[in-house]
């Protein structure tokens, strides 16, 4: 059974789009092997890609301690298509303010290893660095370091299934906890028993997790209770045994069950974003009940994985019919990311015909997770699950 969760609200703001513009020495990581896919017929290997980091440098050469580095999301892996002279190391620039966030986040990735990095920038995001003043001019650098599902650390496995929501190969499972609980005919629950969420508190940007391992005696009681694994969240780990131990299943006795659970992410508010003095369109812009084809949110995925807000400010043209071009964008934060998904939302809207065109409009997108709705789908959001 697996992993029942939510999607995390979004929406314009109330004030997006409705006015004038608002301005808007580390260890050298081992070489990332090339593997290719086995031919038809042979059993695949699983793989597990995550990414080692270096150290972070700003200007002046001032070395910048992370007061909490979020680690990007490990992946799963059937192979790695990675040419001989393709960079496998992913360069980040951004700058700190002075409560030790990232911001002005960008790198120039190439579009094929886009994919494989999608977390990279969020995890920068959400991680915290120790400074007494702001920082510009720094860099990060994270290198792909690609392991055997058999060789590959326990806790980057459990990391690996959370991420996946639980959806990983049989051999994955049997490196958190080996045993028959697994094989067919399966476990069925009978009573099944969840920690209170509401008792938890929550991480920005990032998930905290606990798998729980046990077995089962004859009658379905769950028995030889542990915590092998964890992101170190102690009341989650002892709510989530307290959760299992009450549960009864038919089809006992087994051994090696697990049941992972996890918090949602705490929603990373956006840097601040300018006040619409300091960035003027023009007034001939300012239309009410203008838009033919209305702007659609679609927040960027990958932020929105981990509750990460953000903001576009961007300029565009509009010709007399109503289509919108030249669009640019004029600031984004915390990553540039938010720029590209800003101008996906103009360039998919649409204004009513006007007698002519319309030159110099500024506009802002802001990239808001809605509190209402993630109240309302917070239980389901945060599910344990009994491994397939």
């Amino acid at each position: 059974m697996l992993a029942r969760f939510s999607t995390l609200g979004l929406a314009i703001a109330g004030s997006a789009l409705s006015g004038p513009a608002l301005a808007a020495q580390a260890t050298p990581a081992p070489t990332l092997p090339i593997r290719i896919a086995p031919p038809s017929g042979e059993p695949r290997e699983w793989n597990v890609l995550a990414w080692q980091v270096s150290d972070v440098t700003c200007d002046g050469g001032i070395r910048v301690a992370p007061a909490r580095l979020v680690a990007p999301e490990p992946q799963l892996q059937t192979r790695i298509t990675l040419d001989a002279d393709e960079p496998q190391t992913v360069v980040i620039n951004f700058a700190v303010d002075a409560e030790g966030r990232a911001y002005d986040i960008s790198s120039k990735t190439e579009p094929r290893l886009r994919l494989r990095s999608r977390d990279l920038a969020p995890a920068l995001r959400a991680s915290r660095f120790a400074v007494d003043t702001p920082q510009t001019g720094c860099t990060i650098s994270y290198t792909p370091r690609l392991e055997r599902m058999a060789e590959a650390p326990a806790e980057t496995v459990a990391r690996l299934g959370v991420g996946q929501r639980l959806r990983m190969p049989k051999e994955a499972w049997e490196r958190i906890a080996s045993g028959d609980c697994r094989n067919t005919p399966r476990v069925a629950p009978l009573t099944r028993s969840y920690p209170d969420f509401r008792e938890l508190t929550r991480r920005e940007g990032e998930r905290q997790w606990t798998y729980v391992t046990y077995d089962l005696d004859a009658e379905g009681v769950p028995v030889n209770l542990a915590v092998p694994l964890t992101s170190g969240y102690a009341e989650l780990d002892a709510a989530a045994r307290e959760a299992v131990a009450a549960g009864r299943y038919a089809g006992g006795p087994r051994t090696g069950c697990v049941q992972a659970w996890w918090t949602g992410p705490e929603i990373v508010p956006a840097p601040p974003i300018p006040p619409k003095s300091e960035t003027e369109g023009n007034p001939a812009c300012e239309i009410k009940d203008r838009w033919e084809k209305e702007p659609r949110l679609t927040f960027p995925l990958n932020y929105q994985q981990r509750a990460i807000e953000g903001w576009a400010i961007l300029r565009y043209d509009v010709a007399p019919w109503g289509d919108i071009g030249a669009i640019e964008v004029l600031a984004a934060q915390p990553s540039a990311e938010f720029g590209e998904a800003a101008v996906n939302v103009i360039r998919q809207a649409r204004f009513k015909p006007q007698e002519s065109g319309l030159k110099g409009c500024v506009d802002r997108v802001i990239f808001r997770i809605r509190a209402d709705e993630r109240e309302m789908q917070e239980a389901g959001a945060e599910m344990g699950a009994i491994t397939d």
